[in-house]
C-alpha cells in the first residue's frame, strides 16, 4: 500500500494555481504559470510508478486493475465536463466555433486531443482562447504514456531492480534528447506530442525507482527541497510563452518537483505544502484543472475580464470543482466493481461521448450552411496578417530573432520617391499596407511585436536590438522624409514620447505619431458575427476598451514638438466607429489590428498628413 503524502497534495495545489493564474488573466504576474502542467506530470509519473513497482514486487500487478483505477479516477469528472461544454457551446457559440468544439471533444474523448491540437492549432495561438477543451491535451499525453509504460516496467521488473532502473533511465534519455532536438525545429510538436513529453513523467518514475533512496541527513533533504522550490518559483516567474519550451527550459521545474518529492516528508518545504489550505486545494485539483478553463472561455466570449474581475470566474471554478470532486470524483473512485466492469463502463462512456460529439458536428455543419454570411465574417478571426505585415522579414514576431530582420529589403532609401520610415510594434506593422498605397512613396519598415518605438524602450532582446539600430545607427546617417511612430501605447510611453521625438527630429523632415486604435474587448469579427447571427444591431461603443485617454495624454505631451499627432481613434470613430470596409469585411481582425483593407481605409483618411514637400 502506498502511503498517502500530504505534501504531494500541496504540490498539486501549487501546480493547479499556477495554471489558473496563467490562464485567467494573471499571466503578467506569473508568465511561466503553464509549468503547472509539468509539475502534474512529475507527480503522476512518481505515484503511478510507485504503485506499479509495489504491486509487481508482490506479484499482484494486473493490467486490468491498473486501467480500472485509471478509468474510475479520470473518466467520471471529465465526461461530465464534456457534456456541459458541448451543451453550452451549441447554444452560445457561433456555428464554426461549435464545430471546432465538437471535433475537439471527439479527439479528447479518444485521448488523442494532443495530436489533434498539434495538427490544428498552437497552444499559445490567439485562436486557442475560444477552445474550452484545449487543456485536455495533457490528459491525452498521460493516457497515451500509460498505455505502454506499465507494460515496459512490468516486463523489466522480472529481471530485477537494476533492469527496471535501466529501462526507465533509457526511456527518459531517449525522450528528453528528442525533446531538446524538436523544440527549435517544431515547437508545437515538442509541446503536444507524448514522445517529447514522456521524459517529464519519467522524471517522477526515476525517483520512484527503489534504487534511488533519499538521504538520511535531514539537512541535505531540507536543502534539496529548498532548491527544488526555488527552481519551480524561478521557472514560473522567468519563463513565458516566447521561451524555447519545453526542452531544457522545462528541466528546472520538473527537477525541482522531483527534488521536493524525493526529499520526502519532514522538510520545511514539505511542511508548508502540507498545510490544510494547500492540501484542500490539492484534493480538488483534478476537477479544478478540468473546469477552470471552460468557465474562463465561456465567460470571456464577449469581452475579457479585467481590473481584478478575473477573480469572478476563478472563484466560480473553485465552487464547481468542489461539487465535481464531492459528488462525481469521490463516489465513482470509491465504488467497488470488478476491473472488467469498470473498464467496460469507461469504454462505453467514452464511446457515448464520441458519438454525441459526432452528432454535434453534423448539427454545427448544418448551422454553418444556413449562416454563410455569419461564417464569412467570423472567418476573419483567423485572418493571417503575415503577408500584409511582412512578418519574419520586416516585422519580427515573438518567434523571430533579430537575425531574421532583412535590412537590405526593409531599410532601402529611394532617390526619387518620398521615404516614409515606419517604426514600432504590430500596431505600426498594420499600417504598412495603407502606407504602401500612397503614390510616389517608398516605405521603410522596422517593426517587432511588443516593441513600442521609444528611447529607453523595454522589451525582449530582438526589440531592443532593432530599436537601438534604427535610432542610434540607421536614422542618424539616413535622413527620411517622414518618420511614422506607432505602437500599442501605454501610460509609461507618455513620458517617453516627447523625449523620443525631440531626439529624432534632426533625422526626418516630418515626424508623425499615430495614437491608439479603437480596441474591442473581444475579437471584432466575432462580435460582428454574433451580432449578425443574433440579428441584432452592432453598437461599437458597447464593446470598446477604454484606451482613449492615453491618446489624449500623448497628444498633449507632443504639444510644441513640431510632430504631427494623428488620432487613429477619432479618424475611425467620429462619432460611430467604422467596422466594415467598402467590400463588407471587418476593418480589424482581432481586438484592434487592421486588416490590409482596413489599413488602406485608415491611411486614405489621413494621407494629407503623411506628405512633405521635397
Amino acid at each position: 500500500m502506498i502511503t498517502h503524502r500530504q505534501d504531494i497534495d500541496g504540490l498539486r495545489a501549487v501546480a493547479v494555481i499556477f495554471v489558473i493564474l496563467y490562464h485567467c488573466g494573471f499571466d503578467r504576474i506569473l508568465p511561466g504559470g503553464f509549468i503547472g502542467v509539468d509539475i502534474f506530470f512529475v507527480i503522476s509519473g512518481f505515484l503511478i510508478t510507485k504503485i506499479i513497482l509495489a504491486e509487481a514486487s508482490d506479484g499482484r500487478f494486473s493490467i486490468g486493475n491498473f486501467y480500472s483505477r485509471r478509468a474510475k479516477r479520470i473518466l467520471p469528472a471529465v465526461i461530465a465536463m464534456y457534456a456541459v461544454v458541448m451543451a453550452v457551446s451549441y447554444f452560445t457559440m457561433l456555428p464554426d466555433e461549435s464545430l471546432r468544439v465538437f471535433k475537439s471533444v471527439t479527439s479528447s474523448a479518444l485521448f488523442a486531443s494532443n495530436a489533434y491540437f498539434y495538427l490544428t492549432t498552437g497552444y499559445f495561438d490567439d485562436s486557442a482562447e475560444f477552445n474550452p477543451v484545449l487543456h485536455t491535451w495533457s490528459l491525452s499525453v498521460e493516457e497515451q504514456f500509460y498505455v505502454i509504460f506499465p507494460l515496459i516496467v512490468m516486463a523489466a521488473s522480472r529481471y530485477g531492480r537494476r533492469a527496471t532502473g535501466i529501462a526507465i533511465a533509457g526511456l527518459f534519455a531517449a525522450s528528453i534528447i528528442a525533446s531538446i532536438i524538436a523544440v527549435p525545429i517544431n515547437r508545437s510538436a515538442a509541446f503536444y506530442l507524448v514522445q517529447y513529453r514522456a521524459w517529464e513523467l519519467l522524471v517522477g518514475s526515476l525517483i520512484a525507482a527503489p534504487a534511488l533512496t533519499k538521504f538520511a541527513d535531514m539537512r541535505i533533504n531540507n536543502a534539496l527541497s529548498a532548491i527544488g522550490a526555488l527552481a519551480i518559483g524561478f521557472s514560473a516567474l522567468l519563463l513565458s510563452k516566447t521561451s524555447e519550451f519545453p526542452g531544457l527550459m522545462a528541466l528546472p521545474a520538473t527537477a525541482g518537483t522531483a527534488l521536493i518529492i524525493w526529499a520526502g516528508p519532514g522538510t520545511l518545504v514539505s511542511r508548508l505544502l502540507s498545510l490544510r489550505v494547500a492540501t484542500s486545494i490539492g484534493l480538488i485539483s483534478y476537477s479544478l484543472y478540468l473546469w477552470h478553463w471552460p468557465i474562463w472561455v465561456f465567460s470571456n466570449q464577449y469581452g475579457a475580464w479585467e481590473h481584478g474581475w478575473q477573480l469572478v470566474p476563478v472563484a466560480l471554478s473553485f465552487v464547481v470543482a468542489y461539487f465535481s470532486w464531492r459528488f462525481i470524483e469521490t463516489p465513482f473512485r470509491t465504488m467497488r466493481y470488478r476491473p472488467l466492469v469498470s473498464v467496460a463502463a469507461g469504454a462505453a462512456s467514452i464511446a457515448s461521448v464520441a458519438m454525441l460529439a459526432f452528432v454535434g458536428q453534423l448539427a454545427a455543419d448544418q448551422m454553418k450552411d444556413d449562416n454563410k454570411l455569419v461564417e464569412r465574417v467570423a472567418e476573419f478571426a483567423d485572418y493571417d496578417p503575415s503577408k500584409a505585415f511582412r512578418s519574419g522579414k520586416c516585422f519580427l514576431t515573438s518567434n523571430d530573432g533579430i537575425e531574421k530582420y532583412d535590412r537590405d529589403t526593409c531599410l532601402v532609401l529611394s532617390n526619387n520617391q518620398q521615404n516614409i520610415a515606419l517604426i514600432g510594434d504590430s500596431h505600426a506593422a498594420h499600417l504598412y499596407p495603407g502606407l504602401k498605397t500612397l503614390p510616389g512613396t517608398n516605405v521603410l519598415q522596422a517593426n517587432a511585436s511588443g516593441c513600442r518605438p521609444t528611447l529607453e524602450a523595454e522589451g525582449e532582446e530582438r526589440c531592443l536590438e532593432l530599436m537601438n539600430y534604427v535610432f542610434k545607427e540607421f536614422l542618424p546617417s539616413h535622413k527620411v522624409d517622414v518618420l511614422v511612430l506607432a505602437g500599442r501605447w501605454t501610460e509609461d510611453d507618455v513620458k517617453l514620447i516627447r523625449k523620443t521625438v525631440d531626439y529624432l527630429s534632426p533625422f526626418a523632415k516630418k515626424i508623425v505619431v499615430f495614437g491608439p486604435v479603437a480596441e474591442y474587448k473581444s475579437s471584432l469579427p466575432r462580435l460582428l458575427a454574433h451580432s449578425l447571427y443574433e440579428k441584432q444591431p452592432f453598437h461599437a461603443a458597447d464593446h470598446l476598451a477604454p484606451r482613449q485617454r492615453i491618446g489624449v495624454e500623448i497628444h498633449d505631451a507632443l504639444a510644441g514638438s513640431g510632430a504631427m499627432y494623428i488620432s487613429t481613434y477619432k479618424t475611425m470613430c467620429n462619432p460611430d466607429c467604422i467596422v466594415w470596409t467598402k467590400s463588407g469585411d471587418p476593418v480589424q481582425f482581432d481586438y484592434g489590428h487592421f486588416t490590409a483593407d482596413g489599413s488602406r481605409l485608415l491611411i486614405s483618411k489621413v494621407k494629407q498628413d503623411l506628405t512633405v514637400q521635397r
